[in-house]
């Protein structure tokens, strides 16, 4: 039996509550916000409206931006692939 029920019960409540957090951040949803940095952009680092920062990454002739991971918000996608030659993003 167990000594410590209370104990066990928090321990329980407390991973339910954390659950769609860290499964938004374990395998986030893809999500279409219709925000993309315009084309003409020339910078390294790109605010999305919501605020999430990103920053531009990808193969020559390719723009991919990734988040920068302490300014993510919920809604903000992950990644932002605007222009890929080699189909891995």
């Amino acid at each position: 039996m167990l000594k410590f029920p209370h104990l066990a019960l928090g321990l329980a409540v407390a991973m339910l509550a954390g659950t769609a957090d860290a499964q938004h951040r374990i395998a986030p949803k893809l999500q279409n916000t219709g925000a993309v940095p315009p084309a003409n952009h020339q910078g390294q680092w790109w605010t999305h409206p919501l605020g999430c920062e990103y920053s531009r990454a990808g193969l020559p002739g390719e723009s991919v931006w990734y988040i920068i991971v302490n300014t993510d918000r919920k809604g903000c996608p992950r990644q932002i692939v605007v222009k890929s030659l080699s189909g891995v993003y």
